[in-house]
This record gives structure tokens, sequence and C-alpha cells, in this order.
């Protein structure tokens, strides 16, 4: 079972105040490393709330110099005897001062004291790149931060042991995935008709209303973020263990190197009409997650999953901008709909989110189209791996998996995998499953994290098979999708001409090409997918020895 990881903290001091029979005690670090989260702990006796998640209110203000941020606080008890609030300070040497109100029958408490921001090892968080917008990069250093995400929608099931969600991790963190994208508060599935372990049985009149989209017999699928049960859940109080389980999961993906995408809620089930549109359960939802967990630097928000389904574009700007009014750290966020994205010119939306799949040429062309919109390009869902005979979209086989993934990346674009292998839905249930494709995407990253990728530029006119990157005159990538030949285009190179090809399902690197400037003729060695490097004399890449 893997463990919460406390952030360093150098000391603690304790306050105490006294109303009446009232005590509130409020445990504080004197300083944490930059990026790290500072956790200020508040345990209340000699009173009793009714609904603690509604009656008391927790909010910081931390300020430096001439700038300030204001945070919220949250309840960590089913009781209300103890409440937290965290805090992430991003100015290494600074020290700020905070006070710290407590609001609710009983109480009005402000604590004040200051915080100082430590050296620390961290990257930071992922930002888009302020010089090349359609590309993310740590805050801390500044190094590019290639995107390689990972579909786990119901990674934090109750199906799913705390040893379950850690094989998953670092599964992830083994292959190469740098992100995850999981449901915050469930995947809502609330009867189970099979009567066999036969994975097809059992599917009702509604296939859309399936227990687990054809996962193993038997999963339970509620939504753990609340108390109650299906179609009778309290949307007013929080299941505080629910969260706290969230909360390892995303600290551990943290030590993982791995970005944590939280989807708030899925179009699935009745929930969305349930908990109401732009209700005050709505936004107590929103405004609970982002205290709870913005503090994480890795953490990224997901409005909604296939919110189009069930929520509309206004929906979107209001509760985008509200989730950015709670956020003091400005995480990325974003919403899934289908294949369109809805706010390109949104401020809030940080980042493209389509989900589009077909072949190779469907998803390359439709990462271009996005060309213009300055933010970074993320098909999450390009078409999960299915059966080994399908030749591609929704359930394709895992070669059609890679190929599309280099297609997206040729476009300048990120994708997400998800595993379907054989009808049995991993992606969903979160398990890992024994996609080939999930075991050969790392070296796509690995490639493209030698290069500048964020200043390449799609130059598919430089080739008559395939999609082509480059830097010109210095760098040019090739890919043949489908192997064969190619005639591509080198006019405007210079220099001395380096080519080698690499392989996509092993990472290795081939045979080394001579190429003139001007026009030439390749050929693809392996007979399958395959990408050929062009560089010149003049070019140095960093990492391993390609040339």
């Amino acid at each position: 079972m893997y463990r919460l990881i406390l952030c360093t903290l150098v000391h603690f001091s304790s306050i105490m105040m006294l109303f009446a029979d009232v005590k509130v005690e409020m445990q504080a670090p004197a300083g944490v490393s930059v990026f790290e989260t500072a956790e200020f702990v508040f345990t209340v006796s000699g009173q009793s709330f009714e609904n603690p998640f509604a009656d008391v209110e927790i909010e910081g203000v931390f300020t430096r110099d001439d700038s300030s941020d204001r945070v919220s606080g949250f309840c960590d008890s089913d009781d209300g005897s103890v409440f937290r609030l965290r805090y992430s300070p991003g100015m290494e040497g600074a020290v700020y001062t905070y006070q710290i109100t407590v609001k609710g029958d009983n109480l009005n408490r402000v604590f004040s004291g200051s915080l100082s921001c430590d050296p620390g090892e961290g990257k930071g968080p992922v930002i888009t790149n302020p010089a090349s917008p359609r590309h993310l990069v740590f805050k801390g250093t500044g190094e590019p931060f290639y995107h390689l995400g990972y579909t786990a929608y119901n990674l934090l099931d109750i199906s799913n042991s705390d040893e379950q969600i850690e094989e998953t991790i670092n599964y992830c963190h083994q292959h190469g995935f740098n992100k995850i994208r999981f449901l915050l508060t469930g995947y809502p599935r609330d009867f189970d008709n099979r009567t066999s372990d036969d994975v097809d049985h059992g599917v009702p009149e509604d296939p859309w209303k399936s227990p687990n989209y054809g996962a193993f017999s038997g999963r339970v699928n509620p939504l753990p973020a609340w108390k109650g049960k299906a179609h009778d859940y309290d949307f007013e109080r929080f299941n505080v263990s629910h969260w706290q389980r969230a909360e390892r999961a995303v600290r551990l993906m943290r030590e993982k190197g791995i970005i944590a995408t939280c989807i708030l809620i899925i179009e699935k089930q009745n929930l969305p009409r349930e908990l109401g549109t732009l209700t005050r359960n709505e936004y107590r939802l929103y405004k609970y997650a982002v205290a709870r967990l913005a503090a994480f630097d890795n953490v990224w928000w997901d409005l909604g999953n296939e919110h189009n389904e069930f929520r509309s574009e206004a929906w979107g700007n209001t509760m985008g901008d509200f989730v950015k009014e709670q956020d003091p750290y400005d995480r990325l966020a974003s919403a899934h709909a289908y294949a369109e994205f809805f706010y390109n010119d949104s401020p809030w939306a940080d980042f493209i989110i389509t989900q589009q799949y077909g072949d190779m040429d469907s998803v390359h062309n439709w990462a271009l189209s996005y060309r213009n919109v300055p933010k970074p390009y993320v098909n999450e869902e390009y078409g999960y791996e299915g059966r080994t005979d399908s030749p591609s979209g929704h359930g394709m086989n895992g070669e059609w998996v890679r190929r599309c993934h280099w297609a997206i990346a040729m476009a300048g674009g990120y994708a997400t995998y998800g595993d379907w292998s054989n009808g049995v839905s991993y992606f969903y249930m979160g398990i890992p499953g024994p996609g080939s494709a999930a075991t050969e995407l790392k070296h796509l990253r690995n490639f493209f994290e030698i290069l500048p990728f964020a200043r390449l530029s799609p130059s598919d006119e430089l080739t008559t098979n395939g999609y082509c990157l480059s830097l010109k005159p210095d760098i040019f990538i090739f890919y043949l999708p489908q192997g064969g030949t190619a005639d591509i285009d080198l006019s405007s190179a210079r220099g001395r001409l380096l080519g080698r090809w690499f392989n996509t399902a092993s990472g290795e690197w081939g045979e080394k090409t001579k190429l003139k400037k001007g026009k030439n003729t390749i050929t693809s060695t392996e007979g399958k997918d395959a990408v050929l490097l062009v560089t010149t004399n003049k070019v140095k890449l960093p990492g391993r020895q390609v040339f």
C-alpha cells in the first residue's frame, strides 16, 4: 500500500484560541520548499455542526511584497473536527505573511503568521510555454514537457485497492506516460444484470447504461465522492475517505513525475442532471476539489468529460472562470467534448482537448486544423487500442494506435493512450492492460525529447509520402506511417546532411542514410512505419549520440 507522502515542514507552531467551550487549534509550518505544499491543520472541539462542509468557511490570504494569494480551506472529517488549508509558494527565498480566518457557528477566529519559501529541487508545475504557447514547459526550470497521456477513468473506483492504484501509477511511470487522466468523483454504473463471467453478457437495452463497458464482472462503480448511494447522494456532504484516497494518488503521481488530470464529472448515469447546472451543489464540488488539490503542482483540471452531452458552452465558460477564480496557482484547465473544441478564445482554457479518431490522415489533419489556436493541442481519445485484427478507429490494433499517435505528433500535437484490448475496458477500470502500443509509445516521447519540438513546424509539402516536421534549415523529420518509398525535398537545408532511421516499435536507431541537398528518394528499411531524422552537421542533439 502506498504511503501518504507529507511535505517537509521546517517546524510546527501551535496556536490555541478559546471562545466559551469551543476550541480551535492550528498547526502551522514555518517554512516549505518552493512548489511544495504547506499544510495548515485546524482541530475543532466543543462544537457540533449540522453540516461542517457547509457551515464553516476557512480562507487564507498569503502576501509577499505587494502581491497576495487568496486560498480556501476545506473540511477533512465527517464530524467537523478537522479542517485543512494548503498553500504552495512559488517564489524561492521569499517570506510570506498570512492571515487565515475561520468562520462558522460560534466560530470567528483569525490566525496570523509567516511562511518562508525555501530552496527546492522540483521542476515546478507544467505551464504553457510563454515563448511558444502551443507547447509546455516546467515553470521552475523552463525545461520542455513532452506530453504522453494515459487514460485510467476509474482509477479511484472502490473495486481498486490501494495496491492496484499504485500498480497502475507505477506501470505508467515504467512505460513513459507522464500524465494520467482520471475521474475525481467516479464513473457511475449502478446496476449489473450479467449472469456469467463473459464480458459481453448482460448488456441492457441502452448500452450506455451498461455497468462497465465490458469490464470484468462484479466490479462496482458508485460515486464515492459523496455520501449516499446511486440516485440518492447527499451532494452537500463529501466522502472524506475517498478524497483522501485521491490525494494519495495525486501525491504518488507527483513523486513519479506524472501529471494528474482531474476530471470533475462525466456524462454517464444521471449525475449531471442530479447535481444540476450551476447550482450551489455544483459550485460546492468544484470549489472543494480546488481547495483540496490545487496546491499539488502536478494537478490539471478537466471540467467535464464529454461535457457537450450534458452542459453547454456557456456553462463551460462560467465554470472555467469559477475554477480559475478559486485556483490561486492557475493550474492548467480545459474541458473535454467531442471532436470540436469550444474554447479557442476563452482565457480560462489553457489547452485544447479533442476526441477525434479515424485513420492516420484523419487525426493528423484534425490536429493541423487547430494550428492557428495559440494553445497546446491534445487529442485525449484518438481511438483506444482494441482487438488485434481491427484496422482503425475506436478499438484499433496496436500498430494503428502507434501510427495514429505519431501522426498527431507530426502535426505538432500531443495525445493520450487508452487500452480496450479484446473488448475489456482497462481504460475505464484504471487497470493496466496487455496493449502492445502501451509499451512502444515511450519511444515517441524519447525521440521528440532530444529535439526542439516546440520549434518544429509541419512541412508535409516536403514529402510525397507521410508527414514532415522541420526546423529549416537544420532539422527535418519524415514519418512514413505505412512504410514504403517517399520523395523528399531538402532544398532548404544547409551544411552537410546527416540522416538516420528510427524504429517506432523498438525505439532503436537503424542505418544511416546518405542524403544530398535538394530532392532525395528514401525507402523505409523495415517495410513498416518508420521515421527518418535528417539534420545538418551544425546541429548538436542532447542525450544519446544519434550520428
